[in-house]
């Protein structure tokens, strides 16, 4: 019986260390975005009026976010 506590002790430590290592390399090896305005009301627009506004977005991690596709809302 005293075996099969040690090894549940050793099993809880290793999932404890297995989680805060994936925790932290998560937090090194990922894009991270961040939209300055994430959103703009244009209010009332005729229709066929152009209208713009620009985005602008950052990426805060330390791999390269790939943007592949934008739908307007």
């Amino acid at each position: 019986m005293r075996w099969l506590k040690g090894i549940l002790c050793l099993c809880t430590v290793l999932a404890v260390c297995v989680g805060l290592t994936l925790a932290a390399g998560g937090k090194e090896t990922a894009p991270v975005i961040e939209v300055e305005e994430p959103t703009y009301d244009f209010h009332q627009v005729t229709q066929g009026e152009a209208v713009r506004h620009d985005f602008r977005v950052f990426n805060r991690g330390n791999k390269p976010l790939d943007i592949k596709k934008v739908k307007p809302g």
